[in-house]
């Protein structure tokens, strides 16, 4: 099964604008660019790591000094955001909606802005976890709920803003070790991390199945052929541990897709351009620590034509 042939099966996209201010909010109308978000939890702190390119602010450093509290991370200027309790409880409700990826958090135009995908036999989940936000007209400035362009045209998207480099790992079949993840792959079935807003481990997966899956999981809709899973359950154990060090490194995957081939399971990455060494380095780093052949199969730029081989 190529990934192209995945494109539209979350066939559902949710998009919400917050209320929130913040000078680098500000900074992002100012200049016109889009920054890269992540949600972070650190104690009782719950705030925003806002991810600005150093070489965006050349023309804007009197602006820059501003910003509250930043550090730097090759090439980035990380401003930390505080939020509210209420926003951060509503962001991270979202990520429970069933079937829901391809989440991505930014500042656009100067507003915080949230996305992702889902089977629209979520819709009702979805109303409901709004419906129980006591805030929701004070946090959220506009919702936008409507059939998706598709994941392929997203990240197409994204490539304009931040361009991005395609990795295809593999990694001995062997290292699946989970019981109906196995099934799912030996039957043609490809899974999908749903990584959430948070920089939090994978929580979860989205299997595509085909039409010879035979499996004890109950489909997110009947005769959909996408089933939900926890992360854990696939049990890959040495994923979760690089997965942990890119999140602590702010190393965006914007998507990540596992598939069998023979006898390995292909790991097909999508990161901004710029991490894509610094992701290539701590996968053989980490996977050389755990004694696991791995082999890079591709690294290159993202181009729409990458979805004919992937």
């Amino acid at each position: 099964m190529l990934l192209k042939e995945l494109d539209k099966k979350l066939d559902t996209e949710c998009k919400v604008i917050f209320n929130k201010d913040d000078r680098v909010f500000s900074l992002s109308k100012a200049m016109g660019l889009t920054f890269q978000v992540f949600l972070e939890l650190e104690g009782n702190d719950k705030y925003l790591l806002v991810y600005i390119p150093k070489e965006n602010l050349e023309n804007e450093g009197s602006s820059a000094k501003y910003l509250s509290s930043t550090t730097e991370n090759e090439g980035y200027l990380i401003s930390t955001v505080t939020i509210e309790e209420s926003l951060y409880e509503l962001l991270t409700s979202l990520d429970e909606v069933q079937s829901s990826t391809s989440f991505d958090l930014t500042v656009e135009n100067g507003s915080l802005t949230a996305r992702f995908h889902f089977h629209h036999s979520a819709i009702p989940q979805l109303s409901r976890i709004l419906g129980k936000s006591p805030n929701l007209k004070h946090l959220v400035k506009e919702l936008y709920l409507h059939p998706t362009p598709g994941f392929i045209s997203h990240l197409e998207h994204k490539n304009r803003e931040f361009p991005l480099r395609v990795l295809v790992y593999s990694i001995p079949y062997s290292n699946v070790k989970g019981k109906i993840a196995r099934s799912l792959f030996d039957e043609g079935g490809v899974a999908e991390s749903a990584a959430v807003f948070s920089t939090s481990v994978f929580n979860k997966v989205i299997f595509y199945g085909t039409s010879e899956t035979k499996t004890a999981l109950k489909p997110v809709f009947p005769g959909s052929r996408i089933y939900e899973m926890l992360f854990e359950d696939m049990n890959i154990g040495i994923i979760s541990v690089i997965s942990n060090v890119m999140n602590s490194l702010g190393l965006k995957r914007f998507k990540v897709f596992f598939k069998k081939v023979d006898n390995s399971i292909r790991i097909i990455v999508l990161v901004q351009k710029f991490d894509a060494m610094k992701h290539i380095s701590e996968s053989f780093t980490y996977f050389g620590r755990a004694d696991i052949p791995v082999e890079l199969h591709l690294s290159r730029d993202y181009s729409d034509d990458v979805w004919e081989t992937l």
